[in-house]
């Protein structure tokens, strides 16, 4: 049996494990405690003037704490750091947030689509802006939604996209997250 065969082969019963893991051990919708992380790509929608240019999307990363109280609302906690904005020709937007959303899922199966809304604090500075340059922190919006992939009854994958919208000095640094990370579902 070749490498190419023997790899597809064990791939493909390690995924049937899974599947038949996850559907027999059920339950997804169950209340309690988890953890999440992940990576961030994040797609600016920032109102600058036209002799800044234009800035480039960034990566960052997510950490998230929850709870699910039933089959459909779980309310959780999150931050999340967008590394760097630059701008070309020079300058550059880092900006931070920690939030709390509330998720209403779709589904208590194996495959759970949702929605989010949520209130944060959210902070940002920006070196590119002249003559001032701003380093504030004030509230944001996140509006979004996702869908959790569930291996076994503890452990998903989650993929995520939302829009954060900035309020007061930061109205101008709207962005948009998409994320890919992993749960982890206590009990």
């Amino acid at each position: 049996m070749s490498y190419q065969r023997f790899a597809a082969v064990l791939s493909a019963a390690v995924l049937a494990g899974l599947a038949v893991t996850a559907s027999a051990a059920g339950d997804y919708g169950r209340s309690g405690p988890y953890v999440a992380g992940g990576g961030v790509y994040v797609f600016e929608n920032i109102n600058e003037p036209d002799y800044l240019g234009s800035a480039d999307n960034s990566w960052g990363y997510n950490l998230k704490g929850g709870y699910r109280f039933n089959q459909i609302f779980a309310l959780e906690a999150e931050w999340e750091q967008w590394l760097s904005f630059d701008y070309s020709p020079a300058g550059h937007f880092d900006a931070w947030m920690f939030g709390v959303s509330g998720k209403a899922f779709f589904s208590d199966g194996p495959i759970q689509p949702y929605v989010l809304a949520g209130v944060g604090w959210m902070g940002g500075k920006d070196t590119a802006r002249t003559p001032r340059q701003i380093d504030t922190t004030d509230l944001g919006l996140r509006f979004g939604g996702g869908i959790d992939f569930y291996a076994s009854r503890n452990w998903a994958i989650t993929a995520e996209a939302g829009y954060v919208l900035g309020t007061a000095g930061l109205s101008d640094y709207d962005l948009i997250p998409v994320s890919l990370g992993v749960v982890y579902r206590f009990y």
